[in-house]
């Protein structure tokens, strides 16, 4: 057997599966899989694993007494029959050729070590390659190697043994062994052990390694990005285990300790209770502060040098008051340069200590873009019915937006933004609030949300293209702070459930306020006095077009790209004679769509604040995979679905909460002849979908009913 893969196995299956996908498509087949099952409690885990038997030698063995990385692998290596040992984490996967062009290179020059590029990612195996995320340059290192070896891996979750083809005859069996007192960090010493025994090491610049990141810390976190307390200590403790080696790698080491302490851990230290270092957590870290060569602190960055300095000093109080210096200053800078951090500061240490004003009532609608939405209608019934009782506050960015009521309007972000929503008791909103806002424990969040979802979201999500890698973190901590969640349907209570990891319990099933204008018994004057508004002839029939967003496209977080497939001059020629469409492109979308000759039959409404109303004057609605068909199917009108680009969307970049091949009221369209073809035969597929839409009716509309804004203000206002 010429090599032997170990993989150590806790839990996530859904990553374990892309790793030994990427073995068993390897172009190197001399290899033997380990697994070793570190107390995995996922029950399909058995099963999954046996199904790749017949496709990989492998063997899998189980931890008992103990647990952790470093005994898995020491496991594996006790275990492993080859001539070389290769370690690979479970979250992570190979390109087809990275054996084999290892072994090759091994071979050809004798290396005791060989090692390759690690790419890194956020993204499954068939995302990563099939939507070409991946960087194809070749990367070239130059110089010692394993010096290279160190200085490239420059994050300290990649100092690590991962990706190394590790020659066994090369260093002594009773040293190839990790450090099993060391849970995290354990690579380090091992690393270290095999830079100094060896100087035949060669780097393999054809050999991709692709180490994934995780991107639901909650469920799912790894080692690198967990969240532990203590990890400073940890990371002194890993080098302190190094033993004696050579001034250069320690000059390296003694780097990346430097850059780490500059980064990391300040606010911990300041809160430390301790009065001594020997009765510090920080001990350990002091320690090794010590050791740091002058030289090398003296090339550091001012704040790096700064915070080293500081834990050098014998004296802890000492450290901690150089510390609370160190913190002031990067404050102060921050309040001086940074009108929101100014401003967060101020509600901090100042809003906060005013009194709860339980009459205040802020709404919000699409972060300040707009007055419309669920937020909209339940602020005009309080105005109606109540609004001697409270003081309304909207934010909205564009203060000369009219708003019936007189309300107290602040954008999104100013000073008296913070001001009212520390002071205010209610918060009606429909999407996620800040990050970093804490609600006061009588604080009242009402969650509106802004629609059934057909697309995965949150924590039923593998990938997030353009979101934050801690886009799930942020949604749960977020998501804590919501008093109620509305709910239109059994359905969005399920997928609320799931997406948030949110307590059925605080879901109030009602339908959506913003629905209730669908019901409404003077609905077709409203209508007829719209398209007068917007100047659609009496006589035309409209095709409200509603597409979202594709995540691969976007320039930054929350300002998407968007290419117009539906061909609207061919559209024209074909159809405007009895119809206009009303072009109404997702609140995210960036690009503006050019309409230039074609006014008198696209009408863009994309800044019309309440798409509700929209729906109202809409003859047909088509959309691909934006949720606004769920409301419109209240009117009970055609449904069209131009999904052109179906299988990426679905399969690639989010996935659907429902079969939308055999689910949804009306037909799938991939081109422009069949749109077009449909709308010419509009009464023939409603007559063909009408049991379809009946079904789909039932599940999805069965609490609109025009009184949802009531239920909710009874629930939530006048308990």
């Amino acid at each position: 057997m010429k090599v032997s893969v170990i993989v150590p196995f806790h839990r996530g299956l859904h990553f374990i599966t892309d790793c030994l996908d990427s073995l068993s498509e390897q172009t190197w087949k001399d290899f033997e899989t380990l697994i070793i099952k570190d107390h995995v409690e996922e029950k399909e885990a058995d099963k999954l694993l046996s199904s790749y038997k017949d496709k990989l030698n492998l063997k899998i063995y189980d931890l008992h007494e103990k647990n952790g990385v470093s005994a898995a692998r020491n496991l594996g290596i006790q275990k492993a029959q080859g001539e070389y040992l290769y370690f690979l984490d479970s979250d992570d996967y190979l390109a087809e050729t990275t054996l084999e062009e290892l072994v090759d290179a091994a071979d050809k020059e004798n290396y005791d070590l060989t090692y390759g590029v690690i790419k890194q990612t956020w993204f499954r195996r068939m995302v990563y390659y099939g939507a070409e995320q991946h960087n194809e340059e070749d990367q070239e290192f130059c110089g010692q190697p394993w010096k290279d070896l160190v200085e490239n891996r420059i994050d300290v979750s990649l100092l690590s043994c991962i990706h190394m083809l590790i020659k066994k005859s090369g260093f002594d069996e009773e040293c190839l062994c990790f450090d099993e007192d060391l849970e995290y960090y354990c690579d380090i010493p091992l690393l270290a052990y095999f830079l100094e025994k060896t100087k035949s090491i060669g780097f393999c610049k054809k050999a991709d390694y692709i180490k994934r990141g995780h991107n639901d810390e909650i469920q799912y976190p790894s080692l690198s990005k967990a969240d532990i307390e203590d990890r400073p200590q940890r990371l002194s403790k890993a080098y302190k285990a190094i033993g004696k080696i050579t001034p250069e790698l320690k000059g390296i080491i003694d780097q990346k300790f430097v850059t780490f302490c500059g980064k990391g851990f300040l606010q911990k230290v300041r809160r430390d209770k301790a009065s001594e270092w020997k009765n510090s957590r920080f001990l350990p870290v002091h320690e090794y502060a010590q050791t740091v060569d002058n030289s090398r602190i003296c090339n550091q960055e001012d704040n790096e040098k700064k915070v080293l300095k500081a834990l050098q000093q014998d004296s802890y109080v000492t450290c901690k008051k150089k510390v609370n210096h160190i913190l002031a200053r990067r404050k102060i800078h921050r309040m001086l340069t940074e009108k929101r951090f100014l401003y967060r500061t101020i509600s901090k240490y100042i809003f906060e200590r005013f009194s709860q004003q339980d009459q205040w009532v802020v709404f919000e609608s699409f972060f300040g873009k707009q007055y419309s939405d669920s937020p909209k209608y339940i602020y005009e019934y309080l105005l109606k019915n109540y609004g001697d009782q409270y003081k309304f506050i909207w934010i909205i960015n564009d203060k000369s937006m009219k708003i019936p009521g007189n309300p107290k309007k602040v954008p999104r972000f100013s000073l008296g933004y913070f001001y009212y929503i520390t002071r205010a008791k209610y918060w009606v909103t429909n999407v996620r609030q800040p990050v970093w806002f804490e609600k006061r424990d009588s604080q009242y969040l009402l969650e509106t949300w802004h629609g059934t979802p057909l697309k995965k979201l949150g924590f039923d999500m593998e990938e997030n293209y353009s979101a934050s890698p801690t886009y799930k973190r942020q949604i749960y901590s977020q998501s804590r702070f919501w008093d109620c969640l509305v709910s239109a349907n059994p359905f969005s209570t399920e997928a609320f459930h799931t997406c948030f990891l949110y307590e059925k319990e605080k879901i109030i099933e009602t339908g959506y306020p913003r629905n209730d204008i669908l019901y409404a018994p003077d609905k077709e004057q409203i209508a007829a006095d719209l398209k007068k508004k917007l100047g659609i002839p009496a006589d035309k029939k409209t095709i409200l077009y509603a597409p979202t967003w594709r995540d691969d496209e976007y320039y930054d977080h929350g300002a998407y790209k968007f290419n117009l497939a539906l061909d609207l001059k061919r559209l024209q020629k074909e159809i405007g004679d009895e119809y206009v469409v009303l072009l109404r492109t997702h609140y995210f979308i960036a690009d503006a769509i050019d309409v230039t000759g074609m006014e008198d039959f696209v009408f863009n409404v994309c800044k019309y604040p309440d798409i509700a109303e929209l729906y109202l004057i809409s003859d047909i609605c088509m959309t691909d995979y934006s949720s606004v068909f769920f409301d419109f199917a209240n009117l009970r009108r055609p449904i069209l679905f131009f999904t052109y680009d179906l299988e990426k969307y679905r399969d690639i970049l989010h996935g659907f909460y429902i079969d939308i091949q055999t689910e949804v009221p009306g037909p799938l369209l991939m081109t422009n002849d069949e749109v077009i073809n449909a709308i010419k035969n509009i009464d023939q597929i409603e007559e063909q979908y009408k049991e379809k839409y009946d079904e789909f009716y039932d599940r999805f509309c069965c609490f609109d009913d025009g009184h949802a804004t009531e239920r909710i203000v009874n629930m939530v206002f006048n308990k």
